[in-house]
């Protein structure tokens, strides 16, 4: 049994307590504001008490780890303690002076540790006599739920310290995953994209918030999205992160904060806190989808033509169990023309293939199941030859969701600028494809890893996007990751059998 000291009793230093008392450590908690450590002690107790009465635990159990927890009046109480973690204030400055204080308090072998989201490890230990000893714990909120810590190795960090805590955390009932300590780390990095590119399609009008959430929802497969997201987590603090690591990656260009979201911040639009972000709450939901205009037994005088890609066949073989005349070629250069999106506009794809009548296709986590399906069309399309193939989208049970014709509309560009994103990351030998998928799948609650999904759709298939984004906008945003320009040469994959 160890000695843990937490140093901030808030919502995360709390829940830091909670983990480790329950792991059967002893756990010193100090705050420097009295109220405030009295507060996490009963968050405590009210969280086992909720655990007691969903029979998680008995109540004898509850009381053993609760007594375990003792509230200290003073950093000196902290001197016993095995290792300390820090869960203050996010700001590099506060948290500097903590450590000095800390390492005239413990001895030389006690680890200190931060629960930074995105504060350089290396920054924060420059100027402690031991820079070795300090290491990133970045737990998730809520701590007891979630299971996902990354451990952060600055460039001074003892590797023996970074193989303890990972294995410590491990018997906490935890899921380690080592990073080098990055701008943003592993999550607050990869996961920019999934914010950055909803923005970038709504500043160009390419549909409304609620149907891009609905999209990247039942298309894409993510729990919540980004719209409803940032605005649970709130968009100050979203817009914080992405400026934090925007700067500490030298203004690099896939960072750049959006300018719709600093004008919903300036307007005091933050989300749920303030009762209105993209969505006034609470919200009236509403589905903005296409409604049918022909009966569906006049269906089968239809003729549409699709470009065969291995992704969509289980949507082909719906469309034909639904009765659709489905036609790999056809004489007739007006016939509707139904295409999985490869990047480009549907217009550009029109032009560049002299196809009169295109029609595209986002991508979906699962053609075969998906209940909603999101289209664009080019400029030169025929509206008879939208309404056919939105009516043979919907003979299939699903809900089809018309947007503007942008580039890599929207679930592709997201999941492969995710990929993008975490390729780097391996590429720049900060993390392994293993971790950073494990790290978004339970961080971020992500439906799949995005190199595992980049590998399940083909990497030539995801550098083909990113190429025609970057033609398509001409910004360095979208330039694609060596490794993945490597890699789908030669066909391999991120994981398993190339």
């Amino acid at each position: 049994m160890l000695i843990i000291g937490v140093v901030g009793a808030g919502t995360m230093g709390s829940g830091i307590a909670q983990v480790a008392i329950a792991a059967g450590e002893t756990v010193k908690l100090f705050d420097p504001v009295a109220e405030a450590s009295l507060r996490g002690r009963d968050m405590i107790k009210k969280n086992l008490n909720f655990l007691v009465d969903k029979k998680k635990l008995t109540s004898d159990e509850s009381s053993d780890i609760f007594s375990r927890l003792d509230i200290i009046n003073s950093l000196s109480d902290l001197a016993s303690c095995d290792l300390v973690i820090e869960a203050i204030v996010e700001n590099e400055s506060v948290k500097k002076d903590l450590f000095k204080n800390l390492e005239s308090i413990v001895s030389p072998e006690v680890i200190l540790a931060t629960n930074t989201s995105s504060i350089s490890i290396t920054a924060l230990s420059n100027e402690l006599e031991y820079p070795g000893r300090l290491v990133g714990m970045h737990f998730f909120n809520p701590a007891p739920r979630m299971k996902l810590i990354e451990v952060v190795k600055g460039l001074r960090t003892s590797d023996a310290h970074i193989d303890y805590i990972a294995k410590l955390v491990k018997r906490w009932g935890k899921a380690p995953v080592i990073t080098k300590s990055t701008p943003g780390f592993i999550v607050n990095r990869v996961a920019r994209p999934f914010y950055g590119e909803a923005l970038r399609v709504l500043m160009e009008f390419g549909t409304d918030h609620a149907s891009l959430d609905n999209i990247i929802r039942e298309c894409g497969g993510f729990p919540l999205g980004p719209c409803q997201l940032m605005d649970l987590i709130g968009l100050d603090v979203n817009l914080s992160v992405t400026q934090s690591v925007y700067e500490a990656t030298a203004f690099d260009p896939r960072y750049a904060p959006s300018l719709l979201q600093q004008e919903l911040v300036r307007a005091g639009k933050l989300g749920r806190k303030s009762g209105e972000g993209f969505y006034t709450y609470p919200v009236n939901d509403s589905d903005l989808d296409i409604i049918n205009t022909i009966k569906k037994d006049e269906l089968g005088s239809y003729r549409v033509r699709f470009i065969k890609n291995a992704s969509i066949e289980s949507l082909i073989a719906r469309l034909t169990a639904a009765g659709i005349n489905l036609v790999e070629t056809a004489r007739d250069p007006n016939i509707a023309t139904l295409a999985l999106t490869d990047g480009r506009t549907a217009t550009q794809r029109a032009y560049d293939e002299s196809i009169s009548n295109l029609v595209l296709i986002d991508l979906c986590m699962n053609f075969k199941t998906t209940q909603r399906i999101a289209v664009s069309h080019s400029d030169q399309c025929d509206p008879i030859a939208v309404t056919q193939i939105i009516d043979a989208l919907k003979s299939t049970g699903c809900k089809v969701t018309v947007i503007q014709d942008i580039a890599g509309m929207i679930v592709a560009r997201t999941v492969a600028m995710l990929a993008n994103e975490a390729a780097d990351l391996v590429h720049q030998r900060i993390t392994t494809p293993n971790e950073v998928d494990m790290a978004m799948t339970l961080g971020t609650g992500y439906p799949i890893g995005p190199l595992l999904w980049a590998d399940q759709i083909g990497l030539k298939n995801i550098s083909e996007i990113l190429k025609h984004l970057y033609e398509h906008y001409g910004s360095s945003r979208y330039r694609t990751s060596p490794l993945i320009q490597r890699k789908s040469i030669t066909n391999q994959k991120f994981h398993g059998a190339q």
